[in-house]
């Protein structure tokens, strides 16, 4: 009788273990799969990937998860202070006091979530197809009047929340120029936004090749919101002015 009970009590204890193995192996398993969600929505070699009302939220997690990674760090190793940050395209190298002053004050994106979520319902509800497509890095986004579509290339994704909201701003502005020029569907025109620096200020954001067959008026809309994008207040009283006649 002890011999019987003991075996069954073996047996019970090694189904409970494999059981628990089981189980932690499905929690990982899991745990992995969650971690890569973001990775998957912006990432990988898809054609295009739609932007709804749906997945607006998701949007701004990934934005987030991006601006805790590229955090200026103040790093001391072997008794050596170096600093680790992402150099965003275009911008100046920070000095170690800009560094240090970011890392005890860091600047909130609250302005900037809010912008974001709201150009991008603003713009839905006005038609504009809103898709994230892979450009290789040839592009940061396009507006395409013709068929009423904004593309914003999976790697703005990774520089943060500050850098995707200038760029949909930047996108806007050309969608308030289509407005002006006639309809959502129009060819772009100025609208008269003030460009405080001269022309060859903006030279750098145009070596694209994608700029290089475009006419001198084509050159100017794109300075144009180049000048302005990160006004980003401006850009929705613009984008309400012309496209949602809401003055």
């Amino acid at each position: 009788m002890k011999k019987k009970s003991l075996s069954f009590l073996l047996l019970n204890l090694l189904i409970f273990f494999l059981n628990v193995e089981i189980y932690s192996k499905l929690i990982t398993k899991k745990q992995k799969f969650d971690l890569n969600q973001n990775s998957k929505f912006i990432a990988k070699k898809f054609d295009v990937v739609k932007i709804s009302r749906r997945n607006i939220e998701k949007i701004l997690k990934i934005l987030k998860k991006y601006d805790y990674e590229n955090r200026p760090r103040k790093l001391i190793i072997n008794g050596k202070i170096s600093y680790k940050y992402k150099k965003l395209q275009n911008e100046p190298e920070k000095s170690i006091n800009e560094l240090e002053n970011i890392i005890n004050n860091p600047e909130k994106t609250y302005k900037y979530e809010s912008f974001i979520e709201n150009s991008l319902i603003y713009l839905l509800d006005l038609g504009v197809k809103l898709k994230i497509k892979d450009f290789n890095g040839n592009l940061s986004g396009q507006w395409d009047h013709k068929n009423k579509s904004i593309f914003i290339d999976k790697d703005v994704f990774k520089e943060g929340t500050k850098r995707f909201a200038y760029l949909l701003s930047h996108e806007i502005i050309h969608v308030s120029q289509s407005c002006k020029g006639g309809g959502i569907s129009s060819y772009p025109v100025l609208i008269g936004l003030k460009i405080k620096k001269p022309k060859s200020f903006y030279s750098g954001n145009l070596e694209n090749s994608f700029y290089r067959d475009l006419k001198d008026n084509e050159v100017m809309l794109e300075v144009e919101a180049y000048a302005n994008e990160k006004n980003i207040y401006q850009t929705l009283k613009v984008f309400r002015y012309f496209c949602l006649n809401q003055k």
